[in-house]
């Protein structure tokens, strides 16, 4: 704008000069009449062509692309379309066909033996780790559960196994007072006498049917004082 208004002045004062000079200078002949308008109007073409064309030479401000967000829609995930052979079309394609494996397996199963003679430890009258004065006398009583099919008659005994016998007078068997069947218990009594020296002492005896076959361990420690 400040560029067109020097250029406007400048044409105006032009056309100053020219008018004054025109009326002042002498006239030997005759000099074709000015048209002031027409000189004014061509300076300003003149200035506005100029103007243009130095517009024209400027750079333009180019605007930017404006972005315009697309919106993204997933397609189906590729493995999830894969189609697998089946066992016709393998086998005609030349492929394997996919076996699927058993989803049960039936196992064997396993048939138990009833048990014969099997007994359960219940509760014992003197327990492990009982203090007794040297010779003490005391009747040691084990309950046994008969978990067996068959009936423990008479015949059947606890005995002597390993470790010290502190049975009173040395006896190495004691026999059931009366039949014992299957979910029973019975009431093995064996009487003790405590050793003579200070100390801890453990033995262990064995449940025996009548045909004197093992078939279960009993045991007890006490401490001589």
């Amino acid at each position: 704008m400040k560029n067109r208004k020097s250029l406007v002045f400048a044409a105006l004062f032009v056309l100053m000069i020219v008018v004054f000079t025109s009326s002042c200078g002498a006239r030997p002949t005759a000099v074709p009449t000015v048209d002031v308008n027409m000189l004014a109007t061509n300076a300003v073409m003149t200035i506005e062509a100029g103007i243009t064309q130095t517009a024209q030479a400027m750079p333009t401000n180019t605007p930017e692309p404006t972005y315009t967000p697309v919106a993204y829609t997933p397609t189906a995930d590729p493995a999830s379309s894969v189609t697998l052979p089946t066992a016709g079309s393998g086998a005609a394609a030349g492929i394997p066909a996919l076996v699927q494996p058993t989803a049960v397996v039936s196992l064997p199963t396993a048939t138990l033996a009833a048990v014969g003679d099997k007994a359960l430890w219940a509760d014992q009258s003197i327990k492990d780790g009982t203090h007794l004065k040297a010779g003490q006398s005391a009747d040691l009583i084990w309950y046994i559960t008969n978990v067996g099919t068959t009936t423990w008659t008479t015949d059947y005994s606890v005995r002597f196994f390993t470790g010290t016998n502190f049975a009173k007078a040395g006896n190495s068997r004691y026999k059931l007072p009366t039949a014992v069947g299957p979910q029973e218990t019975a009431a093995f009594v064996i009487d003790i006498v405590a050793p003579s020296s200070a100390g801890e002492y453990k033995m262990a005896w064995v449940v025996s049917n009548a045909e004197d076959h093992n078939f279960y361990t009993v045991d007890i420690t006490i401490i001589v004082e």
